[in-house]
């Protein structure tokens, strides 16, 4: 048994309580919250006693990742780093030298260089670049035309690619255009290395996954530590591929995973065959810290990059005269995909960036609901991913099937100036409309699309409760929420949203020791930007899952 005392205890069951100790019994549940002379009363008899005196620190719930991609965290740690080009010739810069740094050999014309290895750039986003566009083949073959390159955009929804891995993966002149995607090209109809939207871009990632050397479980600890660093204890793989379903079911089976992992196979994968050959995982409880939590559906692009699918048109621009993006799926096939998700008893996330992909995820799930004879179809909890653009009318049809909405939040710091841009004015202001869901009284979370931005939650509450662009622009002060809203976001409401509110989300009895401790109480956090011990700054000095450490920051950690 454990008694926990002299904290601030952030339980999230009012704004306003707490607690003076904690007991966290020898399976790793709570059994106790309140004074600490009945703490130490209830945890007497049980054998051994431990107090761990958490020198005034606070404790709350450990996050609940809403929706990320685990599996893309292995980027921080196998690809270069490019957030900070602000040119092509410092794309081609920070390539090389990454190159340079692992001995890579980038080869002259022609020259053949080893298997395995590949070039890979993150983190680009195209509007902090000189011309405001994304490098093209000619541009990355300056860097090899001898190994594969590859530069995914921040939004995970374009990439740039070398002559040389475009040969790799197939594309080339003849190549059409898929369904729902586009390969940009060079006058005379050659692909420029410039892929946009996922299927468009699945020939490149294929090629990646089948060739580059790089096992996930050599990293699957570093990737876990760097959730947990943020407080986190549940994590999601938004979109996964049958090879990572395998390698999560693996390393459940080999003890390796600490933080709970849940899946969601995604919409172009055989989903049935991915269920049937983990089957063991595919329930509500977890096998070795993982499951399957649904399926995974595409519905539109980025906003940032000008993809999502808009009832209105985006600001002029290359694309012409009244472009409003478009669908990235076959809707008569993403229907059927609903349809079977709920015929199926399994929970359906969606990604919807623009109004128009929101009405037509509606409309489709609309369709699918009537249609299904699942007698338990209202359990399901769908959930409508991202919603930079809902519209209130799109949040108030949400009720009608306990519909979601996890909401990317951070958008009105990394991208609200992207955003006036491309949207203009008024539509620009109102992105993450929190207030219409809490208005509304939908059961929102927060999310940060990790790998696109780290997964750090207490960022996404600072983003919520300011709404401030990084050129300082004010967004609409009506859609800001609370502190205490936006952490209910990522504890009570994610648990919920996973079907797990009655084992996570809160510190109460009964409920796992899930625990994030703090430097301090984040409600007390200054949200001025430039404050040193501003909310989005917030320190966690230890991660605690089930009533054990998991991670700590050094020496210092407060539970130790």
């Amino acid at each position: 048994m454990q008694i926990y005392t002299n904290a601030t205890f952030l339980p999230m069951t009012g704004e306003h309580d707490g607690f003076e100790a904690m007991v966290v019994d020898d399976d790793g549940v709570i059994a106790f919250t309140g004074p600490l002379h009945e703490a130490r009363d209830a945890a007497g008899g049980h054998g051994a006693v431990r107090e761990i005196d958490l020198e005034g620190r606070c404790v709350m719930p450990g996050l609940i990742d809403p929706h990320s991609h685990f599996s893309g965290a292995t980027q921080y740690f196998t690809a270069a780093d490019l957030g900070a080009a602000r040119s092509i010739d410092d794309v081609v810069r920070l390539l090389a030298g990454f190159a340079a740094k692992r001995h890579w050999p980038l080869g002259a014309a022609g020259g053949a260089t080893d298997d395995g290895v590949i070039l890979i750039g993150v983190g680009l986003d195209n509007n902090d670049l000189q011309g405001g566009l994304m490098p093209t083949r000619h541009d990355l073959d300056r860097v090899s035309t001898a190994l594969p390159v590859v530069v995914n955009h921040v939004s995970g929804h374009n990439l740039a690619c070398n002559t040389r891995m475009l040969e790799l993966a197939g594309i080339g002149a003849d190549t059409p255009d898929p369904v729902g995607g586009r390969y940009r090209r060079d006058a005379d109809g050659t692909p420029d290395g410039r892929c946009e939207e996922p299927p468009a871009m699945s020939p490149i990632f294929t090629y990646i996954q089948s060739h580059q050397r790089l096992d996930m479980h050599d990293l699957l600890g570093d990737m876990q530590d760097l959730y947990a660093s943020h407080g986190i204890t549940t994590v999601q793989d938004g979109a996964t591929t049958a090879h990572d379903a395998a390698v999560f079911a693996d390393a459940a089976d080999a003890g390796l995973l600490r933080l709970d992992l849940v899946s969601y196979p995604m919409f172009g994968e055989d989903v049935t065959a991915i269920f049937a050959e983990h089957a063991a995982f595919d329930a509500p409880g977890y096998r070795g810290h993982f499951r399957f939590g649904g399926c995974k559906l595409f519905m539109d692009g980025s906003p940032q990059a000008r993809t999502a699918w808009l009832t209105e048109p985006y600001t002029p621009g290359p694309e012409g005269p009244g472009y409003r993006g478009h669908a990235t799926v076959d809707l008569d096939r993403a229907y059927r995909f609903a349809l079977d998700a709920i015929d199926s008893g399994r929970q359906l996330l969606c990604h919807c960036n623009g109004d128009a992909a929101g009405d037509a995820y509606l409309d489709l799930y609309a369709r699918a609901f009537a249609a299904s004879t699942n007698p338990r179809k209202r359990e399901l909890r769908p959930v409508m991913v991202h919603c930079q653009f809902a519209r209130r009318d799109q949040f108030a049809r949400m009720r009608a099937w306990g519909m979601i909405p996890s909401i990317f939040v951070s958008h009105t710091w990394y991208w609200g100036d992207a955003h006036l841009a491309n949207m203009g004015r008024d539509r620009a202001m109102r992105i993450s409309p929190v207030r219409d869901a809490l208005d509304l009284g939908l059961p929102f979370t927060f999310h940060t699309d990790s790998p696109v931005i780290e997964p750090n939650l207490f960022e996404a509450a600072w983003c919520a409760a300011t709404r401030v662009t990084k050129a300082g622009v004010q967004l609409d002060t009506t859609q800001r929420v609370g502190v205490y809203e936006g952490l209910r976001a990522v504890t009570a409401n994610a648990a919920n949203q996973y079907g797990e509110g009655a084992r996570k989300g809160t510190l109460e009895p009964g409920k796992l020791a899930d625990l994030a401790v703090l430097e301090r109480n984040p409600l007390e956090c200054p949200l001025d930007a430039d404050a040193p011990d501003c909310l989005r700054d917030l320190g966690v000095l230890a991660t605690i899952k089930a009533g054990t450490v998991v991670w700590r920051r050094g020496p210092a950690a407060a539970a130790r």
